[in-house]
């Protein structure tokens, strides 16, 4: 009977230890989906330019294989919505050139030429 408490009590802390690890994996690709569409709009704002219909396509389409398409659409839509006014107040405060801004233009060209 004491073996199969230990091994009950093995499996639910190994229960707890999978689930404490998901939400990590969920918060760590709406991170990098936050910081790569930032790149994305960083390149709209400094560039003074709109991506067609086709090209963001393609540049979500890569973001979503570089986050194994873990998020869903909605999600997806509020981190893209989340991001827009930081993104924004940087820009104008910081300028395209500054180092902040210069990565985040950088996530974005790693990301066209992975398209």
């Amino acid at each position: 009977m004491k073996m199969t408490r230990w091994m009950a009590g093995l499996i639910a802390g190994a229960g707890l230890a999978l689930a404490a690890a998901a939400p990590a994996g969920a918060q760590d690709a709406a991170e990098t989906y936050k910081n790569y569409q930032a790149g994305i709009y960083a390149k709209q704002l400094c560039s003074d330019t709109t991506f067609s219909q086709d090209e963001y396509g393609k540049l979500s389409e890569a973001l979503d294989k570089k986050i194994n398409y873990e998020l869903g659409a909605g999600e997806r839509l509020s981190l893209i919505e989340s991001m827009k006014e930081p993104t924004k107040k940087l820009v104008k405060r910081e300028g395209c050139e500054s180092e902040q801004v210069a990565s985040m233009l950088k996530l974005y060209d790693e990301l066209a030429a992975g398209q």
